[in-house]
């Protein structure tokens, strides 16, 4: 009889370190998952001031292309600085579409995908910055020709700008091939891993690394 009554009260001990367990679990879930809402709602609202700057800086650009329409160096790099802010601006709308869409119901794995997704933002900004290498000059003639009034093409010699225009054509080949390189999915490559390390912070890295971790989980 002992040994039958010894053997409930550790049965019933268990159950109730079992519940116990579970309870705890979900409580640090539901702590986690709070904190992540909390997250990401503050996300949110720095990716809409995103779109508000982007939007507006659009349509300035696009305001200062239609005024020197008729004058052509001046209207093609008004069209090159608008197409690199529209990049920046689509990229800050798909996030606010990713945080929107995040549901903390759904399986743990989707939301942190998503999450990832959001916290891997940064890399956009280096291919933009990369993107604009061969362009720079362009952000320079309007800069300069909208608040300074100057415009800078009139002092340059037209065989300068031939070769210089030329050098930066050849330069989009290799430059598209490197951007398409810069992808979580290449991590494994040590030189995509220390170049994204290099020009970004941990906390993106971090982001892809989970991103690639994801990607393999779910194949």
């Amino acid at each position: 009889m002992e040994a039958i009554e010894l053997k409930k009260i550790l049965e019933a001990y268990d159950n109730k370190l079992d519940k116990t367990l579970r309870l705890n679990r979900l409580s640090i879930e539901n702590l986690q998952l709070e904190k992540s809402q909390y997250r990401t709602k503050k996300i949110l609202r720095n990716r809409i001031f995103e779109v508000a700057i982007f939007s507006l800086l659009a349509l300035f650009i696009g305001l200062y292309i239609a005024n020197n329409w008729g004058q052509t160096h001046l209207a093609i790099s008004g069209i090159i600085f608008h197409i690199v802010t529209l990049v920046a601006l689509a990229g800050s709308i798909g996030q606010v579409v990713l945080l929107q869409q995040i549901d903390f119901s759904k399986p743990i794995v989707e939301i942190r995908k998503k999450i990832e997704q959001v916290n891997a933002h940064e890399l956009l900004f280096v291919k933009i910055v990369f993107l604009s290498a061969p362009v720079w000059w362009s952000y320079v003639i309007v800069g300069v020709d909208a608040f300074l009034g100057v415009d800078l093409y009139l002092y340059l010699e037209q065989d300068v700008v031939f070769r210089f225009l030329v050098v930066n054509f050849l330069l989009t080949i290799p430059l598209a091939w490197f951007l398409r390189k810069l992808s979580y999915h290449n991590l494994h490559l040590k030189w995509v891993k220390t170049v994204i390390k290099l020009f970004t912070s941990s906390h993106t890295l971090k982001a892809l690394e989970a991103l690639n971790e994801i990607e393999e989980f779910e194949n």
